[in-house]
């Protein structure tokens, strides 16, 4: 019997670190539960190194080589159709943040920020040069809405939300199978838009004029991109402006411990197998003598 193909190890992998991903997306969102008294900048990163970690499992898993190989070779090309329709929003979105760019108009005393009349709240983008667009009408706002909301998206842009959001949806896209990983990935971006608020409250925006700046631009909230860092549910925001709770942005201890358990348990996890193939099938049977 002839060993197995690569499209057969190739699906061995995916199912193997797909399950396991189930097991490394529940570990996240149970240290973020133990954390829901911590602050957000914290739950972000247990979730960003929750994403961190589901690579490792694909590499750990190939590692195992042909005795990982499963004989079902209609999963690859339906992974890879899932993989190209997980894609296709964020390539849209992209021509999208590229048009609103090109339309959008300068401001005349602040470098590097936008204007733009299709708009109806501030979004930004970007990582070498990062973008920030505010709509036409806060040339209305007061100066402390501005300042909240300028400090709000450049928070965003100091805390590289913009990539860890384009780097998390593509592992969204290779797991798009597991619903559990776009959960986490919309309490990523929840977290996400906390830390900014609680930065922006940090530099002096006051709670109540902050969160009525936001029910101001709930309306419309923005191009239907999906790559900006912005879009949260407007509830749970306001709830959380409004409400005493434990605001710091340390979060560089979690940073380290998320990455460090992540790598652990991706490690333990991609060194137990889950199923292994017949030793008989794994090489080249010989044949009959002369």
């Amino acid at each position: 019997m002839s060993a197995p193909d690569t499209i057969s190890i190739l699906t061995g992998v995916l199912l193997d670190a797909g399950i396991k991903s189930v097991c490394t997306v529940s570990l996240g969102g149970l240290v973020a539960l133990l954390l829901q008294k911590g602050s957000a900048a914290q739950r972000h990163a247990v979730w960003a190194c929750s994403f961190a970690s589901l690579p490792l499992l694909v590499l750990a898993a190939a590692q195992r080589g042909p005795e990982i190989a499963l004989d079902a070779p209609f999963l690859a090309p339906c992974w890879l159709l899932g993989v190209g329709v997980a894609a296709l929003p964020p390539l849209l979105g992209l021509l999208g943040l590229a048009r609103l760019r090109r339309e959008a108009q300068p401001d005349s005393n602040t470098p590097g920020l936008l204007h733009s009349s299709a708009l109806h709240g501030p979004i930004t983008w970007g990582v070498i040069r990062p973008i920030i667009v505010l709509p036409a009408r806060a040339s209305a706002w007061t100066t402390s809405q501005r300042a909240a909301a300028l400090a709000h998206e450049r928070a965003h842009v100091r805390r590289y939300d913009w990539a860890v959001h384009m780097v998390v949806w593509l592992v969204c896209a290779l797991f798009w199978f597991n619903p559990l990983v776009w959960l986490a990935r919309r309490k990523l971006a929840l977290e996400a838009e906390h830390a900014a608020d609680d930065a922006a409250l940090a530099e002096g925006a006051q709670p109540v004029e902050y969160a009525s700046l936001l029910l101001s631009l709930h309306s419309n909230n923005g191009p239907k991109t999906g790559l900006h860092a912005g879009g949260s549910p407007l509830g749970c925001r306001v709830r959380a402006i409004l409400s005493p709770r434990k605001r710091g942005a340390a979060r560089a201890g979690v940073l380290f411990l998320g990455l460090t358990l992540c790598t652990v348990v991706s490690a333990a996890l991609g060194t137990w197998p889950t199923w292994k193939r017949p030793a008989e099938n794994l090489t080249c049977s010989p044949g009959p003598g002369p």
